[in-house]
């Protein structure tokens, strides 16, 4: 009967202790729930514009040969500035990224768009899905909205659009001020960056170097000297 009774309290004291865990676990679930939706609010939710025609006209300005001499960061990266590089235009959409070498050297990418692709009734018939990996390389992978007048287009008019209005970009913050800036772009905000595109060489001897020409299947890799949001 003794045993007995000891089973029972062992019993009562594991079920006891598994409503404890349960209840902790709702609890954080609630409080990442509720900081997922507070981060969302703040830094992803878009940006509603009226569709009042082009955001940004412009096409960013690439000029060869920046005078720059060579630099080497805190992390160990080294330096060599290709052109001077830049924009007014709409983030179509921003990632960040924490693992691997490339996010300690670009810990933010940006889609941005202009000229046509900076009018919000455009760019909402778009879907643009960034993806990366330490090992894969990271892009942009615009899709179009089914059901939209953009969709019954021919194919080879929106991947002309593309190219000629939208392009990639990583970005390496100069400091701490513009990290943040970066970090926080909400997708629909117009920013002008101001910097230079670089060829990179990290600790590791990887060699990351930026494309100099846009309108192609290429990205911009960017040290960013200044970033202003609207």
């Amino acid at each position: 009967m003794a045993a007995h009774g000891i089973r029972q309290e062992t019993c009562g004291a594991a079920q006891r202790t598994g409503k404890i865990v349960v209840r902790y676990l709702l609890w954080i679930l609630f409080a990442a729930g509720i900081f997922g939706a507070i981060q969302w609010q703040l830094h992803d939710r878009p940006i509603p514009h009226a569709a009042r025609g082009m955001l940004a006209e412009r096409t960013p300005d690439i000029a060869l040969g920046a005078s720059r001499p060579p630099w080497q960061d805190s992390n160990g990266f080294r330096y060599r500035a290709l052109a001077d590089f830049q924009f007014k235009a709409v983030v179509l959409s921003r990632n960040n990224y924490r693992m691997g070498e490339f996010a300690d050297l670009s810990p933010t990418d940006l889609a941005i768009g202009w000229g046509a692709m900076s009018d919000p009734a455009i760019y909402r018939q778009f879907k643009f899905d960034q993806r990366g990996s330490p090992l894969a390389g990271r892009f942009v992978f615009p899709e179009v909205v089914p059901g939209t007048a953009i969709a019954t287009r021919p194919f080879a008019e929106n991947v002309a659009l593309l190219l000629e209005t939208l392009t990639h970009v990583h970005t390496i913050p100069a400091n701490a001020d513009v990290r943040r800036g970066l970090a926080g772009i909400r997708p629909g905000q117009v920013a002008t960056l101001k910097g230079v595109l670089v060829e990179a060489t990290g600790p590791s001897g990887d060699l990351y170097r930026s494309s100099l020409a846009l309108h192609d299947y290429d990205c911009e890799i960017m040290w960013v000297d200044e970033v202003a949001l609207e």
